[in-house]
């Protein structure tokens, strides 16, 4: 039951039932921030500054990150962008105040339901009698009977193929993005303010 889970988990990082929104509270001076510590997060989408005069901050690679904030331009203000490393989210700039952070996040799957039968599986309910097919496959696998273990495998990922072509399927009133590309107004916005806070 474990195998055909996570299997079926190792198929997709973003499946809808994972969703999760979190809030956390930044620290003036404090850069970085544990995932872990703000939720069992599998992959961030997005954060939200929703403070007064808050905005979404705009993901950049560390790389980036390093390069610009460094030396006199590492300057505390409002974040107006983050990048991942290391099991942790980092702000830039580093936060001057305290700001309240909205991030939304695909969370981990549990796995406690394998040994606690009050609790519902894990999996979006397409998925639920696929388990047992696919239990069935190894049962008749491990008496010999190859074409019954097949005909339950097949059945199986035939499913979980279904299921996931709907289940991540675009929905129609989702906008399509051309390679013209997208802007990034925080990245103006921070530079308006840059010449303001260097000098104090």
């Amino acid at each position: 039951m474990k195998e055909a889970f996570q299997r079926i988990i190792a198929l997709e990082r973003r499946w809808p039932k994972y969703q999760e929104t979190y809030t956390f509270n930044t620290v003036a001076n404090q850069r970085p921030y544990t995932i872990s510590t703000i939720g069992d997060i599998r992959e961030v989408i997005s954060l939200v500054d929703t403070s007064s005069a808050g905005s979404r901050l705009t993901m950049i690679p560390y790389d980036n990150a390093e390069d610009i904030w460094l030396g006199n331009t590492d300057v505390p203000s409002r974040p107006y962008f983050y990048a991942i490393w290391d099991a942790q989210l980092h702000l830039y700039p580093k936060p001057d105040a305290v700001y309240a952070i909205t991030l939304r996040a695909y969370r981990n799957p549990v796995y406690t339901w394998l040994t606690n039968t009050s609790e519902a599986i894990d999996l979006d309910e397409w998925f639920h009698v696929l388990l047992a097919y696919f239990v069935l496959a190894r049962v008749y696998q491990r008496q010999e009977d190859p074409e019954l273990s097949a005909m339950y495998l097949r059945s199986f990922e035939e499913g979980v193929a279904m299921a996931r072509r709907d289940l991540m399927k675009t929905p129609s009133a989702r906008p399509l993005l051309m390679s013209g590309g997208r802007q990034y107004p925080t990245m103006r916005r921070w530079l308006q303010t840059l010449g303001a806070t260097l000098g104090t």
